[in-house]
């Protein structure tokens, strides 16, 4: 008896062995259901922030000649009105700029770089659900970069400030704007340094790096962290390199438009 049932262990310890061989190794549970997390976070973040993403347009008519310098090149120097007879009849012409921005205050306030809105006559603010509006400007700071605008709209979703001295190298950064007018464009990337200094745009130097893709027309839209809370104001890119953009610490920005804001 007893050899009998050690022969038919053997025989199911065989057959097991031999099943499990031919089965394909599954993947550790742990880390699909991580992915799937997080992807799952990077959706919620979309769609809690991308309603306060703003796409600005930045529009300034300037006379130029045709084979001149603009009409007001040499305006309040000794040059003035001294090639007046050159070039042809002057040209009116439209020009637009284009960037981002961020809704912080449902009254109707929305933050940008002041690169994007310096020199502007005119704001046209796109809103995601489509709307069109014009813009006025609140304030501006260009060593800091910071500029507040505020829309004759209010009821709006205002995406929710962080806190950007908590920020740390290695956690995850979403970007988020109209990169060459490409609108409620997401990119992911992490924060790669804090700190940057002598980047070369006024004298201010406290800028978080990253690599999240950042283009032209980003400049002015929201660097979030993974729970799209707002951790910094996309600034610049580093032209010759890939994966290098910087940001305003949210809580910089916070402190120069606090006095804007009534």
């Amino acid at each position: 008896m007893y050899v009998r049932f050690r022969k038919l262990w053997l025989s199911l310890g065989l057959a097991m062995a031999l099943l499990l061989a031919t089965c394909p190794p599954s993947p550790p549970p742990a880390l699909a259901v991580s992915a799937l997390g997080l992807q799952d976070d990077f959706i919620r973040v979309a769609h809690l922030v991308m309603p306060s993403v703003v796409s600005l347009k930045a529009i300034r008519v300037v006379t130029v000649r045709p084979f001149g310098p603009p009409e007001d090149f040499f305006r309040g120097t000794p040059f003035e009105g001294m090639f007046r007879e050159f070039g042809g009849q002057p040209i009116r012409r439209r020009m637009v700029g284009q960037g981002s921005g961020v809704i912080i205050d449902s009254r109707g306030y929305i933050l940008t770089n002041n690169h994007v809105v310096a020199g502007s006559q005119q704001l046209l603010v796109h809103l995601s659900d489509g709307r069109e509006t014009t813009g006025r400007l609140v304030g501006a700071n260009s060593r800091f970069d910071i500029a507040l605008v505020k829309v004759p709209i209010t009821g709006l979703r205002a995406a929710k400030l962080g806190d950007s001295a908590k920020i740390q190298v290695g956690q995850w950064a979403i970007a988020i704007g109209s990169p060459f007018g490409l609108e409620k464009t997401m990119t992911v990337g992490i924060i790669s340094a804090t700190g940057r200094r002598g980047l070369g745009r006024g004298t201010y130097g406290d800028f978080i790096q990253t690599d999240a893709s950042i283009n032209p027309g980003n400049s002015g839209g929201p660097l979030l962290d993974i729970n799209g809370r707002v951790v910094g104001i996309n600034s610049m890119i580093v032209a010759q390199g890939q994966g290098i953009g910087f940001a305003i610490p949210i809580n910089v920005a916070r402190r120069i438009i606090a006095p804007w804001m009534k």
